[in-house]
């Protein structure tokens, strides 16, 4: 299932009708046990630390609505409707595995929710990530006994008048529903879906915006061949590298290393003394060290997405309802580690691209190492013009904010329910952290692409490589060249339409393929 399509592209889900029969099947098993009072936690027990307390099958549905309605506890701003989306695709995908007891007919009322555009209110706060994410997903199953609120075209209003005007009616939840549908780990996994397809669109625009200085900074071609990179035996240093000579190809810009070995003797030849020259054997690490920091980015990327697609893929409920009560499973199914230590290693690349983005905009600006480019610029009479000078704080204090944000929050678990849940994730925190470094790292490299936008007026642009041209084009027709005459929060603004919506998207991946095979071979090529 594509997490992203449903969530952002809108697109709809079709319930597989097969599958359909093995989640009744193993509902109807639930159903018959709790009949039968097979002691099972969740089907005629208290909750968490109250699980001690049994409960009579004539209260099955009251002990289910009452824990939707009493962990419908969060609070702070509520999901944007594509996490809310996400959360239920992913919730979705978990009980349609058939080990949960979910019915039928609950699973196909949240997906006319989704398909329909019905989008619970969950508010942000309040998951510990352990037993899984009950807070949002207890706001997540409410409407499905006709409680909470919805949002439809995004109003928000009460679920019972949405469902009216639809057509729908809300259930009576039986053993275990209610606990099915709240207690796994599809809140944080949501959000960690969208927060990886993000950060993979975020690596792409790092790479341009890298191949992109280090043409308008007439750096040096030799960082990026594949022998040197290939010696250090990372198969994402290698890739970056290979992205690297692909996305400069062509350009007329950049100086070879031997052009520049040569540049120096003919400065020294005449001497036998120390000399000091002005040619530079090597650049900066900032326009030098793209493999060795975008690389391993790109690894943990890859990382990431294994736990966050194993996890969106998993029967992560307990107890998991397997043949007969006594092989049913009660364990920790629910526990978020994997997606929570994902979003935390997820976090730390994404700031890493914010740092590497924020340290070439300052190169590219700084007027005492920028040349031949005007200071920070400035399109004329620098220092009465002060071109990109504003820009460049709202980049550094970003950055610097991030340091804050990418501070893993896997490892803070703090105990709660009366020392029952002991030791938590705290994935869903983690997951909005990497969220807000996806906003924050995509406005740095805003900045960036903007001010190489600008850059390009000061060089030879025709001699910039076709596909950074490309975006220069792009980004040309909405930021022309600035000369101080309009706010620079609309320059960025305007960029960052661009870059971060789906025509940047789309310009994006079809330059950048991330998904190269790493040649680790050492036979000599450029």
């Amino acid at each position: 299932m594509d997490i992203y399509a449903v969530a952002v592209g809108r697109v709809g889900v079709e319930l597989d009708a097969a599958q359909l029969e093995r989640v009744r099947a193993t509902h109807l098993r639930v159903q018959g046990w709790g009949m039968e009072k097979y002691p099972m936690y969740g089907v005629n027990t208290g909750f968490g630390e109250l699980i001690n307390v049994i409960i009579p099958p004539q209260f099955k549905s009251d002990l289910q609505h009452n824990l939707l309605r009493s962990h419908a506890a969060g609070g702070g701003e509520p999901f944007p409707d594509e996490v809310v989306r996400a959360i239920m695709t992913v919730r979705i995908n978990c009980l349609m595995k058939g080990y949960s007891g979910i019915s039928p007919e609950a699973l196909q009322l949240l997906a006319t929710m989704l398909n329909r555009g019905i989008h619970p209110v969950i508010p942000m706060q309040g998951s510990l990530g352990a037993s899984g994410d009950l807070a949002p997903l207890s706001h997540m199953a409410l409407p499905l006994i006709g409680d909470g609120h919805v949002r439809k075209n995004g109003v928000t209003r009460p679920t019972m008048e949405v469902f009216q005007e639809e057509g729908l009616t809300p259930l009576k939840l039986g053993f275990k529903e209610g606990l099915a549908l709240v207690n796994g780990t599809s809140a944080m996994t949501g959000a960690a879906s969208l927060a990886l397809y993000r950060a993979r669109h975020l690596l792409r625009l790092s790479l341009l915006a890298s191949a992109d200085i280090v043409q308008a900074m007439n750096a040096s071609t030799r960082p990026f061949s594949h022998t040197g990179n290939a010696v250090k035996n990372h198969p994402g240093q290698v890739v970056i590298a290979r992205l690297m000579r692909d996305l400069t190809e062509g350009t007329g810009l950049m100086r070879d290393h031997q052009d520049i070995m040569r540049a120096i003797s003919e400065r020294t030849s005449h001497s036998n003394d120390v000399e000091e020259t002005e040619i530079y054997l090597q650049n900066a690490y900032s326009l030098r060290c793209m493999p060795q920091v975008l690389g391993v980015v790109l690894e943990t990327l890859q990382m990431c997405q294994r736990f966050i697609e194993e996890e969106a893929n998993s029967v992560n409920d307990n107890p998991v309802i397997l043949d007969t009560p006594a092989e049913t499973y009660h364990g920790a199914n629910f526990h978020g580690q994997y997606v929570a230590m994902a979003c935390d290693y997820l976090s730390i690349a994404v700031a890493e691209m914010g740092v590497l983005a924020e340290r070439q905009l300052n190169r590219l600006l700084d007027p005492h190492i920028n040349k031949p480019l005007p200071g920070f610029l400035a399109h004329a009479k620098t220092g009465l013009f002060c071109g990109f000078e504003g820009g460049q704080y709202l980049a550094t204090s970003i950055a610097s904010e991030n340091l804050d944000l990418a501070a893993p929050s896997s490892i803070k678990s703090i105990p709660s329910n009366g020392q029952n849940q002991d030791i938590v994730s705290m994935g869903l925190i983690a997951a909005r952290k990497t969220l807000a470094l996806c906003e924050n790292v995509g406005t740095i490299l805003s900045v960036l692409m903007a001010a190489l936008n600008q850059a390009s007026h000061f060089t030879e642009a025709a001699k910039y490589s076709a596909p950074i041209r490309s975006i220069h084009e792009k980004l040309g027709k909405v930021a022309p060249r600035y000369e101080d005459e309009r706010p620079m929060s609309t320059v960025i603004a305007q960029v960052r339409g661009v870059l971060l919506q789906e025509q940047g998207l789309a310009l994006a991946q079809s330059l950048v393929n991330l998904d190269l095979t790493p040649d680790l071979s050492l036979e000599p090529r450029a």
